[in-house]
């Protein structure tokens, strides 16, 4: 076993996809799932479970994610030591946010004469609590509603993590031109003004389906996601045009 093959198993872990893995590696994929391979030959256990589209980690693969990430993160900080000497690295996850993006502008400009380095990602809920829970980054911020907080926080508290709110706001709905909501005077929009309507959401998350469990609670899996993105340029051109 060796660190590339760690590395190549995190990223697949990561993107759940080998032909993913490869370009965020700059390799092929047929060399990722040679590696992946080799890796699962070492140890004597399957790591992932080939689907037909994409991979999904087994049970020996969700532990050995655990560990491995650890592994790859620690060695990363040892990396940043050697070139960059005792630099103090704060590494950030993060939902996309325009709110978020204008605080840390913020905070950089008022610390920067401490000479922080920032590693900032952008990532759903699931995935920013898990990087956190892995050790790859010091700190999440993420997006909560009200009705899955309960589910949320028991998550957190699985993992021995902590939630600070630190900021509140609504669920905002931002209706195209072409759309009737557009100029139809209204404050608010009901469920039933959705239906028959496309979306643009800006990632993806498994986590959003959690805790909806009343009848008349928000059901995301019920509306019409025809763009998904987590590119601000694609989301905002399409709220434009």
């Amino acid at each position: 076993m060796d660190l590339k093959q760690l590395q190549y198993f995190v990223v697949c872990a990561q993107t759940g996809s080998f032909s993913d893995a490869a370009k965020n590696l700059y390799s092929t994929q047929p060399s990722v799932s040679k590696v992946i391979k080799g890796l699962e030959d070492t140890l004597g256990m399957q790591l992932f479970e080939r689907l037909p589209r994409g991979i999904r980690l087994t049970v020996q693969g969700h532990k050995m994610y655990e560990y491995a990430s650890k592994i790859i993160n620690e060695v990363n900080v040892l990396e940043n030591m050697a070139s960059s000497g005792m630099t103090k690295w704060i590494r950030i996850s993060l939902n996309p946010s325009s709110w978020f993006a204008n605080q840390f502008v913020d905070f950089y400009n008022e610390t920067y004469e401490k000479k922080y380095h920032f590693q900032v990602t952008t990532a759903g809920v699931q995935s920013v609590m898990e990087r956190v829970r892995d050790y790859m980054d010091d700190i999440g911020f993420v997006y909560i509603l009200s009705q899955q907080k309960e589910n949320f926080l028991y998550e957190l508290s699985k993992n021995k993590m902590y939630f600070e709110p630190i900021y509140e706001t609504d669920v905002m709905l931002y209706p195209g031109g072409l759309t009737e909501l557009y100029n139809s005077g209204k404050e608010r929009a009901e469920l039933e003004n959705l239906k028959d309507i496309r979306f643009i959401q800006n990632y993806q998350d498994e986590f959003f389906d959690i805790g909806a469990v009343k009848e008349d609670a928000f059901q995301w899996k019920d509306i019409d996601i025809s763009v998904l993105t987590n590119s601000d340029y694609i989301m905002e051109k399409m709220l434009k045009n």
